[in-house]
This record gives structure tokens, sequence and C-alpha cells, in this order.
């Protein structure tokens, strides 16, 4: 019996002093914004001081001979047989964002032995984000404007085909199935973008309408007329 029990706490032992590798292993793997430290729960009288190796300790504050977490309580008295409790969050004194990740490790009984946890900083992750989502983000004095994208290719007949395709693809209809009503809207959406400054706008829109230019000449007119009367 005697023999067994020391067997069992030499695998404990090699079990404990292997994770301590894998410990510095992943911290240095992943960067000083991880902390990553193996908590030893062979004695569960002694939860309080069961840190017995941490990398990147800045992360929380915490050294060796630190305690474990509440979240690390509640996992290890919740009864659940699981191993792993993956990607969730929590927080720093300071009240900087983590993510965070708990591993058990447990004997040929199912008896915890050990856990790695892992607490990533996101502090600099988030902010770089809502840098970038400030550069990106598109002005609000677009918004009521069509919704209209700028568009850069090699030569200006591209460029209107594609504002003239983006502008009758907003409609939801094709050409043939379109009335005077809705080829107007389009004229006057056209306008609105600067379309007809370009030469040749005019014949392109009206090939891809069914339209002959003469036509197109007289909703463009119309549009015109309808901008610059007075307000009633």
């Amino acid at each position: 019996m005697k023999k067994a029990i020391e067997k069992d706490e030499s695998k404990e032992i090699f079990l404990i002093e292997s994770l301590k590798i894998l410990v510095d292993g992943i911290a240095r793997t992943l960067g000083s914004r991880c902390e990553v430290l193996l908590h030893d729960l062979r004695n569960p009288k002694n939860l309080e001081k069961s840190i017995i190796k941490i990398e990147n300790g800045h992360v929380t504050g915490r050294t060796v001979g630190g305690s474990i977490t509440d979240q690390g309580l509640r996992f290890l008295r919740s009864g659940r047989d699981d191993n792993a409790l993956l990607n969730y969050s929590s927080v720093t004194k300071d009240g900087r964002p983590l993510k965070s990740s708990t591993f058990i490790f447990r004997n040929e009984r199912g008896k915890p032995i050990a856990a790695i946890c892992i607490n990533f900083d996101l502090s600099d992750i988030m902010a770089f984000n809502t840098a970038i989502q400030d550069i990106f983000k598109v002005s609000e004095e677009q918004k009521g404007q069509d919704n209209l994208v700028e568009t850069f290719q090699s030569d200006i007949v591209t460029t209107l085909g594609e504002i003239a395709d983006e502008t009758i693809g907003r409609t939801g209809k094709i050409a043939p199935s379109m009335n005077k009503k809705d080829k107007i809207e389009i004229v006057r959406q056209l306008e609105n973008q600067g379309f007809f400054l370009i030469k040749g706008s005019v014949k392109l829109i009206a090939s891809k309408l069914n339209l002959s230019k003469y036509t197109i000449y007289n909703y463009l007119e119309q549009v015109r007329t309808n901008q610059l009367a007075p307000n009633v």
C-alpha cells in the first residue's frame, strides 16, 4: 500500500514538473500580454497558496504563493467532470479585460492535481480595434445620400459603367420591367452623382435603359427643371 502511494506521488510530482515546462513554453509563445500560471491542487486546504509557477505575472499582479481565484474555486467545487473551461471573460483589479482559460489535470482516480490558467490581456487589442474602427468608419454625413461608394478604376468609361450599374441595381428591377418613373428616378440619381458631367454618359445610360439619347436628354431636362423649381 505504501509503495502504491509513493508511486502515485511520484507520478504527480512528474506531472507537475512537466507542466512547469509547459507554462514557460506557452508564455514564451504568446508573449508578454499572456499570463500563464500553474496551481498545485494536491492539498485542498492550501489553495490560498496554490500558485507554484507563474510567467508574465504583471498581467494580474500575482506571484508564486498566490491563491486560486474565485472562478477557479467555483470550477473545482462545481463537480464538473470536464477538464477545460475555455475563453471566459475576466477582469484585472484595475479594470483591464482578459480572455481566460483554465485546464485541470487529474490523477488516475480523477482527483485534481494541478491546473494551468491562461489570462490574455485584451486591453491593447481592444484599444487598437477601436482605433481601426474609427479609421474605417463611414462618415455620418454620407447617410441619406443613397449610400454612395467611391469607385476607383483605370479609365472613366469603366467608372461610368459601374456607377450606372450600381444605380440601376438599387432599383431591384431590370430595364425591360421599369416604367417611365423608374427611369427618371435613375436619371435623377445619376445627375446628383455628377454622372452627366462626363462626355459619353448619356449614350451609355441610354443603352443600359434601352432608351434613345433624346429620351435621356428629355428626362435630364425634367430632373434639372424640378431641381431648380422654387419650393411651394
